[in-house]
């Protein structure tokens, strides 16, 4: 269940011009952590997603975490601005709907459970279309950006992000 959280793809489109990327780490083999990247790589939240054997099946929990500095910050704009503090509740909605889509193998619900949103779009298959064709690109593209700075940091090939400390590697 891990390996389907870790391999999910987040469509950070949905978050606004503020996440530019996402990065995914395992920092224990029962914890997933999706960290939403802004300009310059800067940590702004992460989705903390932890399983649990239970019986026969698995408990899943995701929490968000907020980076100190990043925290306060976002607790005075909760305090100046009620957008902000339904902002902040939409994205416990969008960490939710990630890793549930994830594990049952599904595309990211755009819609995020809103039932007026399915309700318009299942009179208007048109719009669902077009909907699913709207999101389909931006996903590719977001993708593809988050594709481009891995290889800018990176390089295209292993060789290329090695060490320069002398151990052999990347030489």
């Amino acid at each position: 269940m891990t390996h389907a959280i870790k391999s999910a793809h987040l469509p950070t489109h949905v978050l606004g011009k503020q996440v530019k990327r996402s990065r995914v780490t395992q920092p224990a083999p029962d914890t997933v952590v999706t960290t939403l990247l802004g300009e310059g790589g800067r940590e702004m939240m992460h989705f903390v997603t932890t399983v649990t054997p239970d019986g026969t099946g698995s408990r899943v929990a995701t929490e968000i975490a907020i980076p100190e500095g990043v925290k306060e910050r976002l607790d005075e704009a909760v305090a100046k601005d009620p957008m902000a503090n339904y902002a902040m509740n939409l994205m416990h909605v969008v960490a939710r709907e990630h890793v549930v889509a994830a594990i049952e193998g599904r595309p990211f619900d755009m819609t995020l459970g809103n039932p007026k949103a399915e309700v318009a779009m299942q009179m208007n298959p048109e719009m669902r279309a077009q909907i699913e064709e709207a999101n389909k690109a931006a996903s590719d593209m977001a993708k593809q950006e988050q594709q481009m700075h891995f290889s800018q940091s990176y390089g295209n090939d292993w060789g290329d992000s090695g060490s320069s400390t002398g151990d052999g590697w990347g030489d």
